[in-house]
């Protein structure tokens, strides 16, 4: 077997092979992992090569799938020096606090040795490859053959695609653009100090924080009296700050308590419950759902959190999964996003300073992530309304900002250092100039404006898979894989909102209309599916951003965790009971509600 990749997905891979290897063993006699970085078991999002101490990671310790050991415990264990070093500076070590990103990339590799060892004393051989990234791969009658960067051939009966982000993206470093923040280091100035200039991004996501908290901490000074954080300039940059682009003008919602930090496929309804809304024609309704399983569960959650003008629309028969995201939006919706922040920021540091729980926001993020596992039954109509009217929602509301980035955000705005520009960015033709990047910003009224950065980083995400984009192309020529699709429900439908948009790929088939969708096709335990819609039994692909158009809400550990079991789980019912579990969607639907940990 060989394994692509090193990050966190393969280490819970691993994780779950040890779990179950007196009976994997017959099967697995070797396992090759290649890793194109120095270390195996970090990845990308949490390796100091690649992220800053000053990066938080967005996860506290309690979130985090159980490995050997928690990430806090393994925290607790460290030495002084190692922590310093690692930018833990609070103490005692708390279970529910966000750490920065480079001390849980230790912790990772450190688990990953810990597996690694564990595996090769029940005699699996476990050959690791680093500084080894893998060039191509092919198939050969029925093997594939994995060719490295040296060039080297090898032959394996099981081939795991676990090679993480990929940023495709190209930077102009001569004209100040960077088309992803990453590696983070590029945009640090050499001498260590900071730029004296504005420096723009496009997204004020997550990753876009990473890089106000890297340049801030070169550019001034943040102090913390009486429980309140400030920034002061250094003397040096006078006119440093920091723009952020974002076309609805939101800042993310802020951290808040949870329940139950683990998410669960099938937390607030059962198997039966999922399997009667599926109509006769196969389709899984996503207004169906909403109304049948996610009105039920976010009544009793509003109720809890005392929104009582929710739950009366929600008891309302003819309110919708859309309304209810407009009206979710505008209760987010400030004139000043950061004094709106700021208000955000007293429920939020009660919830979470107070262990109260803001249980609309878990019971949402519970339901949509169950319904990511069941997204291949979703007409072609529902995947376009998904992506259109309800993901950037979802992810503003639960990629939750922790509170220490809160804090530094609203440092930054009241030494006004830092601004959030809504609308829509455009690169016109000139964009790219000596020493500068040119870009239009449209507004909502329409109005237009040009303007100017010498230093401007796109923090809008990874772009959506096209397999001309896929990193294996001789898989894409031997028609080893093959593109996502999704069936139409109603073509009258499908095709009319094709002739609005150049964006909609329809196609006929045998089997009908159907709509070309990002990324690859999978089934549902990640086998990948050829040319001839037939499942690939030696070959997986577990990265997220490949598969994002059958799994678009694939997103943090815990899905690398789900993700890596159900590969696992599959391979357990085949030598155990003989039962392909991604034939009928009866037969994974088992597997979801029986396996704990899903």
């Amino acid at each position: 077997m060989a394994i692509i990749g090193s990050g966190p997905t393969a280490l819970f891979l691993l994780k779950y092979i040890w779990e179950n290897i007196d009976i994997l063993k017959l099967k697995i006699k070797k396992i090759t992992i290649f890793e194109k970085e120095e270390v195996l078991g970090i990845g990308m999002p949490y390796n100091s090569k690649t992220t800053d101490i000053y990066n938080l990671a967005n996860i506290s310790s309690e979130e985090i799938p159980m490995l050997q050991e928690s990430f806090a415990d393994w925290l607790r264990k460290q030495s002084p020096e190692l922590l310093e070093k690692l930018n833990v500076r609070d103490f005692p070590i708390d279970d529910s606090e966000v750490y920065s990103r480079v001390s849980l990339g230790h912790y990772f590799e450190e688990q990953f040795k810990l597996l690694i060892s564990a595996l090769e004393s029940k005699g699996i051989e476990v050959i690791q490859k680093v500084r080894c990234e893998v060039a191509d791969i092919s198939k050969d009658k029925n093997q594939l053959v994995v060719t490295d960067c040296h060039q080297e051939k090898t032959q394996f009966s099981t081939v795991i695609i676990a090679n993480g982000h990929e940023w495709r993206g190209e930077d102009k470093p001569e004209s100040g653009y960077f088309a992803s923040p990453w590696p983070i280091h590029k945009l640090i100035p050499e001498n260590g100090e900071g730029y004296n200039f504005p420096v723009g991004t496009l997204g004020a996501s997550l990753s876009a924080f990473d890089v106000v908290t890297s340049l801030s901490h070169r550019a001034g000074t943040f102090k913390k009296e009486n429980g309140k954080l400030s920034f002061k300039k250094n003397d040096a940059n006078p006119n440093f700050k920091i723009v952020l682009h974002s076309s609805e003008g939101w800042l993310p919602h802020l951290q808040y308590e949870q329940k139950e930090p683990i998410r669960e496929i099938y937390r607030h309804f059962n198997r039966n419950q999922i399997l009667q809304l599926i109509d006769q024609d196969g389709f899984l309704r996503i207004e169906n759902y909403f109304v049948h399983l996610c009105r039920p569960a976010l009544i009793e959650a509003f109720r809890k959190d005392h929104l009582e003008d929710v739950v009366k629309k929600l008891n309302d028969s003819s309110f919708s999964f859309k309304d209810l995201v407009e009206l979710m939006s505008q209760k987010h919706e400030y004139i000043n996003s950061f004094e709106g922040m700021k208000k955000e920021m007293v429920t939020a540091k009660n919830s979470v300073e107070n262990k109260i729980p803001i249980y609309w926001m878990e019971t949402l993020d519970d339901l949509m992530y169950s319904l990511n596992y069941h997204v291949d039954l979703l007409p072609a109509e529902d995947h376009l309304f998904f992506h259109k009217e309800i993901m950037s929602f979802l992810m503003n509301v639960i990629a939750a900002l922790p509170l220490q980035s809160a804090n530094i955000l609203l440092a930054l705005y009241d030494a006004n250092c830092i601004e959030l520009k809504a609308g829509f960015v455009n690169f016109p033709e000139d964009s790219f100039g000596k020493g500068k990047t040119k870009i239009t910003l449209k507004s909502e009224d329409g109005n237009e404006e040009e303007i100017e950065y010498q230093l401007f980083v796109n923090c809008g995400g990874e772009k959506k898979l096209e397999l001309e984009d896929y990193p294996f192309q001789s898989l894409v020529k031997q028609e080893v894989i093959s593109t996502a699709t999704a069936k139409c429900a109603e073509e009258n439908i499908c095709k009319e909102k094709a002739k609005n948009s150049d964006k909609i790929d329809l196609f006929q088939t045998e089997n009908g209309l159907e709509m070309k969708l990002s990324g690859i096709q999978i089934d549902s335990s990640y086998r990948t599916i050829n040319k001839e819609n037939v499942a690939n039994a030696f070959l997986y692909d577990i990265n997220f951003t490949h598969a994002n158009g059958l799994r678009p809400y694939s997103y943090g550990l815990q899905a690398c965790s789900a993700t890596s079991l159900i590969v696992v789980q599959s391979w357990l019912a085949e030598i155990v009971e003989d039962k392909n579990v991604s034939e009928e969607i009866e037969t994974i639907t088992e597997l979801y509600e029986d396996v704990d940990g899903l």
